[in-house]
């Protein structure tokens, strides 16, 4: 399977621009004790986060709050998850959410095969939309990837979402 590089950049631009407090470059650079033109090669939408170190780009998306096994997903055309944020995480102690029946039985069923939050608008206050790919335990790799495949064609339709609400929200 091919590795997708420009998609690693292009996740790694949108984590770090929704990240709240927001992060320059500069911020993460200093962070990561390199320079900026590092963090801009790693965010590059021509794939020039091949050139970076793996162990650089790894301590990058763990700077943003993804998993340690994020990079690979998004290299494989899966999508980031965030640390802490997994959707089995409720199911294992059992507690509701707060979700209607049905939301919560999905959320519990299953295996988790990706998620996103996609931020409505630039302040923290105004509002997430909360995605969970999840699929039947047990799915062999090529179903998997067959729903992978789907979901990246759904998905800038659902972050475009975001941007008409910013729009309305605007005029």
């Amino acid at each position: 399977m091919d590795q997708d590089f420009v998609r690693l950049g292009k996740e790694l631009k949108a984590a770090r621009e929704q990240r709240r407090p927001r992060m320059t470059q500069p911020e993460a650079a200093a962070a990561l004790g390199v320079g900026r033109s590092t963090i801009q090669k790693m965010e590059s939408e021509t794939g020039k986060a091949a050139q970076v170190t793996p162990t650089t780009v790894r301590s990058y998306a763990r700077l943003l709050g993804w998993t340690d096994d994020s990079v690979d997903r998004v290299l494989a055309g899966g999508d980031p998850v965030m640390a802490g944020s997994s959707a089995e995480a409720p199911a294992a102690t059992g507690e509701p959410l707060g979700l209607t029946p049905e939301v919560e039985y999905e959320l519990r069923s299953g295996e988790t095969l990706g998620s996103q939050v996609i931020s409505l608008g630039p302040e923290e206050e105004d509002g997430h939309i909360i995605v969970v790919l999840k699929g039947k335990k047990g799915l062999a790799p090529e179903k998997i990837e067959r729903i992978l495949e789907r979901y990246g064609r759904a998905r800038p339709r659902l972050q475009g979402l975001a941007a008409d609400v910013d729009e309305v929200a605007d005029s």
